[in-house]
C-alpha cells in the first residue's frame, strides 16, 4: 500500500493545493470594539457577505476575538457568527445576562 503522502494525501486529509476557496468579501454595517488586558479585544459586527455575481448574501453578526500587535495593527483569532435575528440575538443577549449575574 501507496504512503499516504503518494496517494495526495496531507497529514490531515486531501491536499487542496490550487483549489482553496476565494476570501469572503463583507460589506461592514457596524461595529463596535471592547478592549480588555493589556492589547485584547472583542470586536462585535453586523456584516453582510458578497457573492460572487456581487448579490448580497445574508447578513449575521459577528463576535470576533483578536490581539493588538506592538505596531498597533489588529489581528484575529477566533470568531464566531449567527444570523442577525431579532429572536436569536435577544436570546443570546439575555443568555449572556444570565451566566454574567
Amino acid at each position: 500500500m501507496a504512503d499516504y503522502r503518494e496517494r495526495g494525501y496531507g497529514r490531515y486529509g486531501r491536499d487542496r493545493g490550487d483549489r482553496r476557496r476565494e476570501r469572503v468579501v463583507y460589506e461592514v454595517i457596524k461595529t463596535e470594539t471592547v478592549n480588555y488586558g493589556v492589547n485584547k479585544f472583542i470586536e462585535l459586527s453586523r456584516k453582510i457577505p458578497k457573492n460572487e455575481d456581487g448579490s448580497p448574501g445574508q447578513e449575521f453578526i459577528s463576535i470576533s476575538k483578536g490581539y493588538y500587535t506592538p505596531n498597533g495593527e489588529r489581528r484575529y483569532k477566533e470568531g464566531l457568527g449567527f444570523p442577525s435575528d431579532a429572536k436569536v440575538t435577544e436570546e443570546i443577549i439575555e443568555k449572556i445576562k444570565a451566566v454574567v449575574q
